[in-house]
């Protein structure tokens, strides 16, 4: 199969132009498909080449601050073709090197051919907003992309046990163990060379540079309005910077207090009716938060447009979200309906408040936290005794006895226990964790499990696939690396107060918010999935399951048992559901 090939697997996230490189000695070949944002000509096309020193670059995302860097390497005599991102980060490293990439601010995953070395350099942005995905072929060469789909054809598809039971655990592959034997993630916050004739890749860490000693102290009470009045300017600055862009920016606008923030923020710096703002509506009261972002559309005199789905319409978006997953979820179907109605009404790119609930305590982990560990604190005997009680699956099934943050919210997500994985013949997941920025307390441990499993494995890789299958970028402004280090800085009693999700975050914007905004319980983007899947959905399931017996990875009583046991309550639909998503994505990728 000829590389070329692989570009139309890719196609949907660049339909603007394409282009391909191959190097002198035919050892290397780049391909891009490109969505246009920044410099909309033929001088910000990629694969992208360095004319002073030979090297190729293609790049996904976006860098926020390459004007500041342009700025420097027009001062050091660059001269520069065009006005793209692409071309800064690619003429930096001509002059920098490794030491730009940690400079970079933004949501990024490149690749650099390296004309003197010979060697391919890969980075990828601090949190993992931008997928980068490495497989091995049967011959033992290396291939890379943004997407999984685009790479199996070279790495074969045998599945992972391993990846399997990550999967169904947690209802998304975990990045350090995906689906495929051999197919691997690229670590966030990493760079690493790849030496052609050894064949080697060991990825270098740039973010977080961690201390030796965690970061602990003491904030006086006169210091608290310094937080504030610092998260405010640093969210300011986040919005301005996420505004970078050649085209139109849209912002999802559901009425919650996320994304009400970023519309407010961005509408004021870009004017009112400059700013497109995207609702959805639902038919089923108690889920229609419609009143609350029209209000805000009001407020700030931005271009609304509301998007009223009834139970037909959101149904009808259910398979085609499951067919264009890269990687099976239990999530992604809301990203994948409203991103194709900013899609159509012309838009490339979005803003989202995705990242705020991880970073400022938005979750009931957050408020339930000190139960669990008061949980773990009584003796064995007592906590046995509780989880004898009840009907099937008890809340503190499998719960580890390590009261760190970031494990304790790493069970709290599971869907299948260890004990339903064992029953089918699959391993415990293990729990990998990276190397976290300096977190003061156990909440702050929360924050990151949150960020760096749950965000990053299911909400980042679903809202990436969801959006670009419609040709759309999403940008995350609560995700700015540095907002990011600075929250997770704080003390608890400085950012967490359990009668007020999101204590800080208010505190910062409530100017920019009526009361009715935010003194409200949090509804979000909800679809009726239980009721779906014992109706109308029935057959889909049925169908998905029947898939996975098939696969030998369920047998004809497991797949049964698992249908009964969500029929009759024993068991929540998301553990149905992961399993439902799983046949039909295996039956798709073999097709």
């Amino acid at each position: 199969m000829h590389p070329s090939r692989t570009l139309a697997a890719l196609r949907h996230r660049g339909p603007d132009r394409q282009g391909e490189w191959t190097s002198p000695d035919g050892s290397v070949w780049f391909g891009h498909t490109r969505l246009a944002i920044l410099d909309l000509s033929e001088a910000g096309d990629q694969p992208m080449r360095d004319p002073s020193t030979g090297n190729v670059l293609v790049l996904n995302g976006e860098i926020y601050n390459h004007l500041e860097l342009r700025s420097e390497l027009v001062a050091l005599g660059v001269e520069f073709r065009g006005h793209s991102d692409t071309e800064t980060l690619l003429r930096g490293y001509g002059m920098w090197g490794e030491g730009m990439f940690a400079r970079l601010q933004g949501m990024f995953a490149f690749a650099i051919s390296n004309a003197r070395t010979r060697e391919v350099i890969f980075c990828r942005d601090r949190l993992g907003i931008k997928p980068l995905y490495l497989g091995r072929t049967p011959q033992g060469d290396l291939v890379f992309a943004s997407e999984v789909r685009a790479i199996l054809p070279w790495t074969g598809k045998a599945l992972s046990r391993e990846g399997l039971a990550s999967y169904l655990h947690w209802g998304a592959s975990a990045h350090g163990c995906l689906l495929f034997e051999n197919i691997s993630e690229f670590p966030a916050g990493c760079w690493a060379s790849y030496n052609l004739v050894r064949r080697s890749l060991d990825p270098v860490r740039y973010w977080p540079v961690a201390p030796e000693e965690v970061l602990t102290r003491e904030i006086p009470t006169s210091l608290r309005r310094d937080s504030v009045a610092e998260v405010r300017a640093l969210l300011e600055s986040a919005v301005e910077s996420h505004l970078l862009s050649d085209v139109p920016v849209a912002c999802f606008l559901s009425g919650g207090i996320d994304s009400s923030i970023l519309t407010a923020m961005a509408s004021r710096r870009l004017g009112r009716g400059r700013l497109a703002t995207f609702s959805v509506g639902f038919s089923e009261q108690g889920f229609d938060e419609t009143q609350f972002a029209t209000q805000m559309a009001e407020l700030y005199g931005t271009d609304h447009h509301h998007i009223h789905l009834n139970t037909e319409d959101k149904l009808a978006f259910v398979e085609k979200a499951v067919a264009a997953m890269d990687l099976p979820s239990i999530d992604a179907i809301n990203t994948f309906i409203v991103s194709s109605y900013v899609a159509q009404a012309g838009f490339k790119v979005v803003l989202s408040g995705l990242g705020a609930d991880e970073v400022f305590g938005g979750y009931p982990i957050f408020r339930d936290f000190a139960a669990v560990r008061a949980f773990l604190g009584t003796p064995r005997w007592i906590q046995t005794l509780v989880k004898s009680t009840g009907r099937g699956q008890h809340p503190f099934s499998d719960i580890p006895q390590n009261k760190s943050g970031e494990e304790i919210s790493r069970w709290w997500r599971r869907i299948w226990t260890g004990d339903s994985l064992a029953e089918i013949g699959l391993p415990r997941p293990r729990l990998r964790s990276d190397p976290s920025p300096p977190l003061p307390d156990a909440m702050a441990e929360v924050s990151w499990g949150e960020i760096s499993h749950y965000m990053r494995d299911i909400l980042l890789r679903d809202s990436d696939a969801m959006s670009m299958a419609h040709s759309i970028e999403i940008r995350v402004p609560f995700l700015d690396n540095t907002l990011v280090e600075r929250v997770l800085s704080y003390a608890a009693r400085e950012k967490f107060d359990p009668g007020l999700p999101k204590s800080l975050l208010l505190k910062a914007t409530s100017d920019l918010l009526p009361e009715a905004i935010w003194n409200r319980p949090k509804m979000g983007f909800a679809l009726p999935m239980s009721e779906w899947m014992g109706g109308r959905l029935r057959d889909f399931c049925r169908s998905g399951l029947e898939h996975l017996e098939k696969e030998s990875i369920l047998d004809a009583p497991q797949r049964e048992k698992v249908w009964k046991d969500f029929a009759s309550g024993k068991r929540h639909w998301p553990m149905a559901w992961s399993a439902v998503v799983l046949g039909h994505y295996l039956q798709n990728t073999k097709a």
